[in-house]
């Protein structure tokens, strides 16, 4: 009896509160639909003004704001009309998208307008970049093909595709005669080993010089398929990347290449827009052999001269003259003993005062996961800190830390040390959003992060841009600027930075011209152009253009660069994509 009761007066409540559903429909200018928007507005304000580039958006001429429109459209507008291509069940490989895997998406970026315009933009300073990896391989090789007396050896005759992969390859110089009809690397009767004209191999590879490059380059370079393998992880992919150091060594070694090298690096990044660049490079102490001879100058300070030489003869060109110049940041390989890694350090401190202008800072390069620490290599860097004071040599850290997937590892930590050991800058620090401590402390130090997109991307840390933390770096208001590592092995095929420019400003919303433009900035106010105590470093850093010494007169310089490309955009653009009085 009392449950019928029940399940009548719950009957009754469903019948009554049926009755009473008003018959209107959600209001948009409702009061508290209008209050939720109100907040909403307010709370994306707020967030925007801790991000890193909100001083620069906020500064932004009414030139740079109508460019940076006008490119929000065209981003869109490819977005839309260009990436966004279905695949098929029978060509599922046909799918393209916006932001997909470098690998991918490089045969399609240079058809691009953004592509134009990124490749036109003034970029400031590459500042992290290894230099035997900074030139395509394919320019290189060409000039070794035309340099008279260049030979090439190889451990085992190239005959097929296990063998191409497995061979070990060597280039050297000789001043003798070389024998012309001994069998070249790709006969079945080449004895391994033997040094035979590069030349004469080049035309007699299957499919000619072409063969002979890419059969070079896939020794020399990630390939598409292999970098997109994110199933079989990091160490695999580093064992390939790593082995690509191997010929280039003996590539760079001969005077007469070494020259030509130079000239067209420092051609190649004025062409892409950058006027300054700090070169990872150093741990080596550099192998020359001097024209017409064959064996390596014992001297440790020729390779320098050499790179001095051109870099004064580049500059005194038409091209070159406002080419700011270069410096290296002596780099040692830290999977190295301490015995080794001390002697290096020893011979840095060396070069240091022999040429004081060109060296920089120090770093320890290589991969970081199987490589030692930062905290394990404490008693060797603070005894470096300590002869430099003695010396009164100005030689600052820049350290590769946390170029890795981990969290709380070893590597991972290397964030801390660098922070401790107050590193000037931080290599890719692609685990740092994990730490919020460690955001505060970069941010309150101005200890800048330097971003390898698409080297962090081949190298399987990122499946693709998407998913790179650079966006929540720059929301946290973390110092970030772009390079590109090691561009010729990661394949970019150029020496600058376009391709990573590119892909930041098309794989993130938030970023937009203005958020470039703020990154180029970076790199030059990050730059190390001259020895400063930390004092009158994070004193230049603050007062950016607004100084009076070197640092500020280039950003003033860049400054114009820049409002000049932005003119560019808005002439070149302006009538396809017109903009509205509103967007101003």
């Amino acid at each position: 009896m009392k449950l019928r009761c029940l399940v009548g007066f719950a009957l009754s409540l469903a019948v009554a509160t049926a009755t009473i559903i008003p018959d209107d429909v959600p209001d948009p200018n409702d009061s508290a639909v209008k209050r939720h928007l109100v907040a909403r507005s307010a709370m994306i304000t707020l967030e925007k003004r801790q991000r890193q580039d909100h001083e620069f958006r906020q500064n932004l001429s009414v030139v740079v704001r109508q460019a940076d429109v006008i490119v929000q459209a065209i981003r869109q507008e490819e977005i839309e009309d260009y990436w966004r291509q279905a695949g098929t069940p029978e060509r599922p490989e046909d799918e393209r998208f916006a932001g997909e895997m470098f690998p991918l998406a490089r045969p399609y970026i240079n058809a691009t307008k953004l592509w134009q315009i990124v490749k036109r933009m003034p970029k400031g300073a590459l500042l992290h970049a290894h230099l035997s990896a900074m030139l395509p391989y394919d320019t290189i090789l060409e000039t070794i093909i035309e340099t008279e007396g260049m030979v090439i050896s190889t451990s085992q005759p190239i005959l097929d595709e296990r063998s191409a992969e497995n061979a070990t390859v060597t280039f050297a110089h000789v001043n003798t005669t070389i024998n012309t009809s001994a069998e070249t690397i790709s006969s079945a009767d080449y004895v391994p080993n033997t040094k035979v004209s590069v030349k004469i191999t080049a035309d007699q590879f299957p499919r000619g010089r072409s063969g002979f490059i890419d059969f070079m380059k896939s020794k020399l370079t990630i390939l598409p398929e292999d970098s997109i393998r994110h199933e079989l992880g990091v160490d695999e992919i580093w064992r390939r990347f790593q082995a690509c150091f191997g010929p280039t060594d003996s590539m760079l070694s001969y005077e007469p290449v070494v020259r030509t090298f130079y000239q067209k690096l420092f051609e190649s990044l004025v062409d892409d827009g950058i006027n300054w660049v700090e070169i990872r490079s150093g741990g080596s102490s550099g192998k020359l052999v001097h024209t017409g001879q064959e064996d390596v100058d014992p001297d440790l300070d020729v390779w320098w001269e050499v790179m001095l030489d051109e870099l004064d003869k580049f500059q005194a060109t038409d091209k070159g003259k406002h080419f700011w110049g270069a410096r290296v940041i002596w780099s040692d390989t830290r999977s190295k003993d301490r015995e080794k890694i001390t002697k290096s350090m020893k011979i840095a401190l060396g070069r240091k005062q022999k040429f004081p202008e060109l060296f920089s800072g120090y770093d320890l390069v290589a991969q970081e996961d199987l490589g030692r620490p930062l905290s394990d290599l404490a008693p060797e860097l603070i005894w470096f800190q300590e002869q430099t004071q003695y010396l009164n040599l100005t030689i600052p850290f820049f350290f590769h830390a946390g170029e890795t997937l981990g969290d709380g590892n070893s590597t991972d930590y290397n964030l801390v040390d660098a922070i401790l050991f107050k590193s000037r800058r931080v290599g890719h620090g692609f685990s740092l959003y994990k730490h919020p401590k460690l955001i505060e402390e970069v941010i309150d130090n101005a200890v800048m992060v330097e971003v390898c997109p698409i080297s962090n991307e081949v190298l399987r840390l990122a499946t693709d841009i998407l998913h790179h933390p650079l966006p929540a770096m720059i929301a946290h208001g973390v110092p970030t600027a772009i390079s590109n590592d090691d561009p010729a092995i990661l394949g970019q095929d150029i020496a600058g930075l376009s391709y990573d420019f590119y892909q930041t400003i098309q794989g993130f919303d938030n970023i937009g011209l203005a958020g470039l433009g703020a990154l180029a900035q970076n790199s030059l106010r990050w730059s190390n152009f001259e020895d400063q105590s930390d004092a009158d470093w994070l004193r230049d850093i603050d007062l950016a253009a607004r100084g009076d010494g070197l640092k500020a007169q280039r950003m003033q310089h860049w400054n114009q660069q820049w409002e000049e490309f932005c003119q560019w955009i808005v002439s070149e653009y302006g009538k396809e994509y017109p903009v509205s009085a509103v967007a101003l």
